[in-house]
């Protein structure tokens, strides 16, 4: 019997079409590529199945089309073991869609067409924590319907679960969502355009954070590939590294990093070796704990981006561990 979820996430799912070029053309120019393939993706898909298998109990609220693409997506999502009770298929709206160009060196350039993530029902919220009474973290990200989300969130933080907003890509909707938000995760460039300050240097960082804390925020994490991510809480700037490793293809290592975090918060021991590692049920989240989930999460990217692809370089509990 399976358990119920402990962690929903609001989600985008895209089939990926992927080329690889030896660099990433600059506008207005035509290159050569290598190969094209296409893959399923999309930044709430690859959040759900990171954090499914990492173990966390998992649903997903979405919106797929009537379509091949969306047909195959149900399916992979149920073959990882996520709950799709609330992922419904429409004939009015195809699967979302993304153009991927990945470069010799792991990096990658995105333009995402949203299509179906569009059309999630508002409504889909209530009917979901009705049938899930065990939810713990609710997850987010700009990619899907901005009021279904904030539907969510609003539920989430009514019940005292906690919400976490991924904000790529940082469109002009952010501040929608901030303050429904507990934890705030984005990268350096999506931090700079939501705060309007750089988080290179502490000033800035601060000034930054401490916009989105004045909207009821309670800590935000700002990653920084490479070099790892930072947690701030308002009083406290914690940096935490990355794992070092030869990165081939950066494409959903943002995404594993924020399912890992949901994953473990929820209470996945990500961290076989620590000996309370997790947050445990009815336990309040953390400072402490969230900087535990960004060492796990910075694991389960770093095995991310040794792999090609979405779906197929998200890990399962045991590759991680395998290799930390």
């Amino acid at each position: 019997m399976k358990s119920e979820p402990a962690v929903l996430v609001v989600a985008s799912l895209n089939a990926d079409h992927i080329v690889q070029a030896s660099r990433i053309p600059s506008p207005g120019e035509t290159i050569m590529g290598h190969t094209l393939s296409r893959e399923l993706g999309g930044k709430g898909g690859n959040q759900a199945i990171a954090s499914a298998r990492l173990g966390a109990p998992t649903a997903a609220i979405a919106c797929v089309g009537a379509d091949d693409d969306g047909d195959d997506y149900l399916a992979a999502l149920r073959a990882d073991g996520v709950n799709t009770r609330h992922v419904s298929q429409i004939a009015d709206h195809a699967t979302g869609r993304a153009a991927i160009t990945v470069d010799d060196e792991g990096t990658n350039a995105i333009v995402v067409i949203a299509g179906a993530n569009e059309a999630i029902p508002a409504d889909t919220a209530s009917r979901a924590f009705t049938d899930f009474e065990q939810l713990r973290v609710a997850v987010g990200q700009m990619e899907a319907s901005v009021s279904a989300t904030a539907a969510v969130f609003r539920e989430a933080r009514h019940r005292g679960i906690i919400t976490v907003l991924n904000t790529a890509p940082a469109t002009e909707s952010v501040p929608e969502l901030v303050p429904w938000s507990d934890i705030v995760v984005a990268n350096e460039i999506e931090f700079q355009q939501i705060t309007g300050q750089s988080s290179e240097d502490q000033k800035g960082l601060c000034r930054g954070a401490q916009t989105l804390f004045d909207e009821g925020v309670r800590w935000v994490i700002v990653t920084s590939g490479e070099k790892g991510s930072v947690v701030l809480d308002g009083t406290e700037i914690i940096r935490v590294p990355a794992e070092r490793v030869t990165a081939v293809d950066t494409t959903a290592a943002g995404d594993a990093f924020v399912g890992a975090v949901a994953a473990h918060l929820a209470g996945t021991e990500i961290f076989h070796h620590v000996e309370k590692p997790v947050v445990e049920a009815g336990e309040p989240v953390t400072t402490t704990s969230i900087v535990r989930a960004c060492e796990a999460a910075s694991r389960v990217s770093a095995v991310v981006v040794t792999r090609r692809g979405a779906h197929p370089s998200l890990p399962t509990l045991d590759d991680v561990r395998a290799i930390f």
